[in-house]
């Protein structure tokens, strides 16, 4: 059995950064799914989380920053 690492709400669902919530929501990088507020570190993450969020909430993906 392969081991998930658990994500927090503060961290980007896309690449793991850690983000702070109010600079993230300063700037717009939020965005709430099925009744889940996540952030983001840039509007790249942001937009790839957009298009597809259930591929990043696939407990299998592992966050990179590529």
């Amino acid at each position: 059995m392969s081991e998930h690492r658990v994500m927090l709400l503060n961290e980007d669902r896309v690449c793991g950064m850690t983000v702070d919530p109010a600079e993230s929501k300063a700037n717009g990088l939020v965005l709430t799914h099925e009744d889940i507020v996540y952030v983001f570190c840039s509007r790249g993450c942001f937009l790839e989380f957009g298009d597809d969020p259930a591929w990043f909430l696939d407990p299998a993906y592992t966050p990179t920053m590529d």
